[in-house]
């Protein structure tokens, strides 16, 4: 920003040093231009000035959500180490993969357990992608203890 202040100087200096007069047309007219040029100048500053300021403000706050965020997570991360809040009961959940959507669709073990027939739906496309009716729960019993003894390995 000096560089444009010492330009509109340097406009002030080479009218002035054209002996132009001030009550001229000409003069009032250059006269009146460099003026304008000045006011932009110092308003071209200030702005400046101002997004600087904004600048810093964002940086500070970028820097106070960083340490929130450190914070926030170091807790997350404690909780999640921590032996007494982790039941190994509520990892008996399995996968399947939705055949439309490819949603990966989770259940938990214990609604297999159940009596009553119940079905699973993708929460995506809501079609049907378990059923454990008799027929598929058997064989689909033996995958699913296949499949929690190789998470256990």
């Amino acid at each position: 920003m000096e560089d444009l202040k010492s330009r509109v100087a340097y406009l002030k200096g080479l009218a002035a040093g054209l002996g132009m007069e001030e009550n001229t047309r000409e003069g009032k007219l250059f006269g009146q231009i460099i003026d304008v040029i000045d006011s932009l100048a110092e308003a071209v500053t200030e702005l400046q000035d101002d997004y600087d300021d904004i600048v810093d403000y964002a940086e500070a706050i970028d820097e106070d959500l960083n340490e929130l965020e450190e914070d926030f997570y170091e807790e997350d991360e404690l909780l999640v180490d921590d032996e007494d809040y982790y039941d190994e009961d509520d990892d008996e959940m399995f996968s399947v993969e939705c055949p439309d959507c490819h949603e990966i669709v989770y259940i938990d073990d214990d609604m297999l357990d159940d009596d009553d027939v119940v079905e699973i739906l993708c929460p995506n496309c809501e079609r049907i992608v378990f059923v454990n009716d008799d027929e598929d729960y058997e064989g689909f019993e033996e995958d699913l203890e296949l499949e929690l003894e190789n998470e256990d390995n």
